[in-house]
């Protein structure tokens, strides 16, 4: 009896071991794939980390992009001041700024100056074209040397009038480097220099929206900012786009909760008084941008100060009446060049099967060939900068080839083209990024490509 108990208690511990392996066989499969896929995961993490991170950076190569744009430079030093003006501009956006800084801060000065030059016009497009540069020149000097740049600003000539000026457009960036700068005191020296400027142009009024942030934690402080740029605009001097700079400020101060009620809704007032002599005047016959303008101010108004929005559609109905006129404007898509869409992607393909040096610069060469074609034939005289697809080209060749881009370059026979494309190059050199063909659906693999 007790041999059969002993054998019944073998059965059955054989019994449960039979049953417990195959699920231990399973568990250590499913383990065995878990870790497979984890594996795979990282592999591809570890690809993706150092494709994301690119090339490695050697001193050799960091300098080379550096002696490029100085060249870049060089090679401008001829150029006649509209060209030259836009290659300046290039240059001081090519490289993170850190990056020659001593240099782009002498180059931002040297554009101020030379900005100032260019042809002035009534008309919009001419003046605003002069603007730009002048604002972008006292706007990258900021970066390095925000006192600097205010300094300059403030020897331009006042421009009162119905589109925005150099100084204003350059004041947004100018005091925003300012207050970071000093951020406890310098909201008394960006009002000193604003209120200087309102005396004979215009007060830059949204600009002012910066450094009333800052204060909007001092309750006492913000309200007199405020209150100081209501009593410039008071005087009436302003020019339309004046106007609708100040009601932006307005709203800007409702939305940071930095002024009383009581001064959002007088100088919501305020604006409404100066709006209606624009549009009441017989003589004034407003353009679809100054109808625009009479339009977003009253929105401001109506945001920031509801009670005198109320009050002026009683008292200024004609206000309302004043529509903007939508214009359909055409968009014009620009013409593929077969010829460099097709150099883009035989660089592409050289990069992606990793043809020899020399495969790879030969194919480049044949690239270069078709860009200087086009702009030795003057496709583009008075562009300021090239085209996507010659821009991408250069792009491309320059991450194939980074060491010896420069010497290709030698080929484009413009001097202003020249130098603006081997800015271009520099900036794969020393900062490289991927490329896409502009003229294809972006299929990740299929028209990019980037440096092994």
């Amino acid at each position: 009896m007790m041999g059969m108990t002993r054998q019944w208690k073998w059965a059955v511990a054989v019994l449960v071991m039979a049953m417990a392996w195959p699920g231990a066989a399973q568990t250590s499969a499913g383990q065995r794939l878990v870790a497979g896929q984890r594996a795979v995961a990282a592999r591809k993490a570890a690809a993706k980390k150092k494709a994301a991170a690119g090339p490695v950076m050697t001193r050799a190569r960091i300098e080379l992009s550096q002696k490029m744009v100085r060249n870049a430079y060089e090679l401008g030093r001829t150029l006649e001041a509209k060209r030259r003006v836009a290659l300046m501009t290039r240059l001081l956006y090519t490289m993170r700024p850190e990056v020659m800084a001593a240099e782009k801060k002498e180059w931002a000065e040297e554009l101020f100056g030379l900005a100032q030059e260019l042809p002035r016009n009534e008309v919009v497009e001419v003046d605003s074209q002069r603007n730009a540069a002048i604002a972008t020149a006292a706007a990258r000097l900021a970066v390095y040397d925000p006192e600097r740049a205010l300094e300059l600003l403030d020897t331009l000539a006042p421009q009162r009038g119905s589109h925005e000026d150099a100084r204003t457009m350059a004041a947004r960036l100018v005091f925003a480097a300012y207050m970071r700068r000093h951020p406890s005191e310098g909201a008394a020296t960006v009002l000193a220099h604003a209120k200087k400027w309102g005396e004979k142009g215009e007060f830059p009024y949204s600009a002012s929206a910066t450094a009333l942030a800052k204060l909007r934690t001092n309750e006492d402080a913000a309200e007199d900012f405020f209150r100081q740029a209501l009593g410039m605009f008071k005087r009436g001097r302003e020019g339309l786009y004046g106007v609708r700079d100040f009601a932006g400020l307005l709203e800007q101060a409702a939305v940071l909760e930095a002024i009383t009620e009581d001064s959002a809704e007088e100088a919501g007032q305020a604006i409404v008084n100066q709006l209606r002599k624009w549009v009441v005047d017989p003589d004034i016959a407003l353009t679809a941008e100054q109808k625009g303008m009479v339009v977003t101010a009253l929105a401001d108004v109506r945001a920031a100060a509801p009670k005198a929005y109320e009050e002026a559609r009683k008292t200024a109905p004609e206000l309302f009446t004043v529509r903007v006129e939508t214009v359909r404007v055409k968009v014009e898509v620009p013409k593929v060049d077969a010829g460099l869409q097709t150099a883009f992607r035989e660089v592409a393909e050289a990069m992606r099967e990793k043809r020899s040096v020399d495969a790879v610069h030969e194919v480049i060469a044949r690239g270069l060939q078709v860009v200087n074609a086009k702009y030795k034939a003057g496709a583009c005289g008075d562009c300021a900068s090239p085209d996507a697809q010659s821009w991408a080209l250069i792009s491309l060749s320059a991450l194939a080839a980074p060491m010896t881009i420069a010497t290709q370059l030698n080929g484009i026979e413009d001097p202003f083209w020249h130098a603006y494309f081997l800015a271009i190059a520099a900036q794969q050199v020393g900062e490289p990024t991927r490329v896409a063909d502009p003229t294809a659906r972006k299929i990740p693999g299929k028209e990019e490509a980037e440096e092994e």
